[in-house]
């Protein structure tokens, strides 16, 4: 009896050649050069997070730019600086108006309000990242599972896939 195909005990001994940017590499298919599975080499997302810095500049410059996609480095460290500056100021506040519930936080409402539309703004872009529409931020507790989870890692609707480089 002849066939026309191969057993597959000897199609995984024979080793494959991948391409990874430059470098060839060689892969025996079966065996695994992820965690994520065998032959997994690149999910199309970013290679590196963005910096802390180079993220405050960026939701900064696109704080009422709601179309697009953000990388998940972007959206928390940007989130990170305004946690610890209202932490700062909430100290100032305190100092300067007093420590009782009822005391003024003048300086720290009116940081909130300046950063209430950016951070918005980043957070409608990173469920873009995910493909779906940005109104989904109104949805408690899915918001938050779609901030923390890795976007799509192909082009979608919004836009391509976040750089992590500053524009």
């Amino acid at each position: 009896m002849s066939t026309d195909y191969e057993p597959i005990g000897s199609i995984i001994e024979k080793p494959e050649t991948v391409v990874i940017g430059a470098s060839p590499q060689t892969v025996v298919v079966g065996t695994s050069t992820s965690p994520f599975g065998a032959g997994i080499s690149n999910t199309g997302r970013p290679a590196s997070m963005m910096s802390f810095t180079d993220s405050i500049i960026t939701v900064l410059s696109k704080f009422v730019d709601f179309s697009g996609r953000a990388s998940r480095s972007e959206y928390w460290w940007f989130y990170l600086a305004t946690v610890i500056v209202r932490f700062g100021l909430g100290i100032v506040d305190s100092i300067l108006f007093g420590w009782d519930l009822e005391d003024p936080m003048w300086l720290s409402d009116i940081f909130y309000l300046v950063t209430l539309l950016p951070i918005l703004a980043a957070g409608v872009r990173r469920i873009h990242d995910h493909g779906k529409s940005g109104w989904f931020i109104l949805i408690p507790f899915y918001n938050l599972y779609l901030l923390i989870a890795d976007g799509e890692p192909q082009p979608n609707l919004y836009g391509q896939v976040p750089t992590n480089v500053r524009t």
